[in-house]
Order: structure tokens, then C-alpha cells, then sequence
């Protein structure tokens, strides 16, 4: 059992400056030769990783479980899972590297593939799998781009990684059909949680309605939205009210009062409030900073650019 895990920001660079892009591409050869092919247990707090293996066999180490493999092999790591592994000197493949804070702008507006890359998986295809074909040929394009300089690198960076994400998903979800593995009861109340949400949202009605529908009290719908979501419930319905707040500040014409009440405000006063208190500018504010950046998309929303709470 391991008692003491080190968090690294890549594997063996512990104290070292964080990588300068949102996503690493390297060889699993590159790093795992340097340390005898065996990764020792050990945690990311910042990122998520894939694992693409071609070739080559071994062993995967999530907690305290060990799990054989063989390739064609995928393993997908959240932020925060403990994870080691073992390669063969014949393994060929890649590691991507993703802050966890761009993986999930990515996953947000698609809330079943979200849940579906939520927990740890070393997900294993038969040889010449149309699955892992089609998905080892978006992460060969994802590298391609990554060490190449071609103009509009990173929209197409953003557009790749979001097809390897796709596609890890579809693959996950054709494994658990089969039953390769049956998603855990948290993971099911949980994904007809944020189906319910998406629904009802702008009602807010209460969380004993959520868990009404769900057949579970409200203390065990937030248990399983920390386990799944890392998240209280209500903190998930106030983060799909705050997307598509800023989805209306940014897109449309209507007045934030008419925006409020569209989310279920019947005070607009509360709203900003809501809205300040969790985003760190004033509805006003992060209108006019939208706005600019969709006028030059060079500009972003810093956090030097946020208003004082309740300026506006």
C-alpha cells in the first residue's frame, strides 16, 4: 500500500515550472527509459493524461489496484488518481499531458462524455479494433500538430484534442455496453442527475426534487456528485446557471434583469450577486469584457480585468 505519494508536475520534474502550453505530447519510451520502464506511483494534481499503447505489455497501478495489459491499449488518468505503471522495453506509444482546467472547458457543454472520463480506465482492444484505429489516428494527427508550427496551431490543437476526447468516449461507452465494465452506481445517478438538470435548471426548482426523480435522499445526491463530480450538486446546477448566464451576457441583447429572470431569478439585485460571488465580475463587467473578446479575440478575461465585487 502506498502511504506517501509524490505529486509531480511531469513525471520526475517535482519543483519544476509548469509546462508553458495547457498540453504535453511525448513517447512513453522517451520519459519510461529514463527511469528503468517502470513509472512509480505517484499523483498530478494540475493534469489529466492519456496514454496511447501500440505495442508492448505490462502493468497499470491505479491506488492500490494493478491491472495486466497488452497492447493496443488506452489508459486514461484523471487529475488527482494516483497512477504508476510498468512497460516491456518494446512498448511503443504516446503520453498526452492536459491541464485538467482546459480538459474540462472542453467536456462542459457535454456532460455524458464528462461523466464518462471521470474516473481512471485502461480500456484494452482486440488487435487492428476499429475503435482504437480511429483513435490512435486522432492522437497521431493531436502530435502532429503539437510539434509542428503551422499557422492556426492552436484551433487546431483544440479541434484534435476534442476528437481524441470523443473518441476515448465513444470507445468507453461501447466497452460498458458490452460489459467490459458497468458503470458504478454513483456514475449512473450522476449522469441522470446532470440530464435532469439540463432540463429544469432554469426553474431552480429544489435539490429534494433532483433526488426525488433519482429515487435517493439529497445528503446521497451530494455524496455521489463530490465522489463523480468533485462537486456538491447544488454546485453543479449553480455551474450550469452560470454557463448559460455568461452564454446570455456574451451572445444576446437581452438585459441582465430579463436574463435573470429567464434563470429563474426573480431578483435581478440577487442575480448579480450570484453571479459576481462566483465569477469575480459584476454581470455589466463580464458583458463588456465578452464582448470585447469576441471583437478581437486576442484579448482575454483576465483576472486583472475583473471589477471589484459588486462594482459595476
Amino acid at each position: 500500500m502506498v502511504t506517501r505519494v509524490p505529486t509531480y508536475a511531469l513525471y520526475g520534474e517535482q519543483g519544476q515550472p509548469l509546462i508553458p502550453e495547457s498540453l504535453h505530447v511525448e513517447s512513453i519510451a522517451e520519459r519510461s527509459r529514463l527511469y528503468d520502464w517502470e513509472i512509480r506511483p505517484h499523483r498530478h494534481d494540475l493534469f489529466a493524461q492519456i496514454l496511447c499503447l501500440r505495442s508492448g505489455r505490462g502493468e497499470v497501478v491505479f491506488d492500490d489496484e494493478r491491472q495486466p495489459y497488452e497492447a493496443p491499449c488506452v489508459v486514461f488518468v484523471p487529475a488527482l488518481t494516483v497512477h504508476g505503471f510498468r512497460f516491456s522495453t518494446d512498448t511503443d506509444g504516446v503520453v498526452l499531458t492536459v491541464v485538467a482546467q482546459r480538459l474540462q472547458a472542453l467536456l462542459q457543454a457535454e456532460p455524458g462524455l464528462e461523466a464518462r472520463l471521470s474516473h481512471a480506465r485502461c480500456l484494452r482492444f482486440a488487435a487492428q479494433a476499429p475503435a482504437f484505429e480511429a483513435l490512435d489516428e486522432a492522437i497521431r494527427t493531436l502530435t502532429a500538430e503539437a510539434q509542428g508550427h503551422a499557422p492556426w496551431r492552436l484551433a487546431a490543437l483544440t479541434a484534435a484534442l476534442s476528437l481524441v476526447l470523443v473518441r476515448l468516449g465513444r470507445a468507453l461507452e461501447a466497452a460498458d455496453a458490452h460489459g467490459a465494465q458497468t458503470p458504478s452506481r454513483s456514475l449512473q445517478h450522476v449522469q441522470r442527475f446532470r440530464a435532469l438538470v439540463e432540463q429544469h435548471y432554469r426553474a431552480q426548482p429544489p435539490l429534494s426534487f433532483y433526488a426525488r426523480q433519482l429515487g435517493i435522499t439529497p445528503t446521497q445526491l451530494n455524496r455521489v456528485c463530490r465522489e463523480v463530480l468533485r462537486n456538491s450538486a447544488l454546485g453543479a446546477v449553480h455551474e450550469r446557471l452560470l454557463l448559460e448566464a455568461k452564454r446570455d451576457l456574451a451572445y444576446t441583447q437581452l438585459s441582465i434583469k430579463e436574463i435573470a429572470w429567464t434563470l429563474g431569478f426573480t431578483d435581478a439585485a440577487y442575480f448579480t450577486r450570484f453571479f459576481t460571488r462566483h465569477t469575480g465580475w459584476s454581470p455589466r463587467r463580464f458583458r463588456d469584457l465578452a464582448r470585447r473578446q469576441l471583437a478581437d479575440p486576442r484579448l482575454g478575461l483576465s483576472a486583472e480585468s475583473r471589477s471589484a465585487p459588486g462594482a459595476d
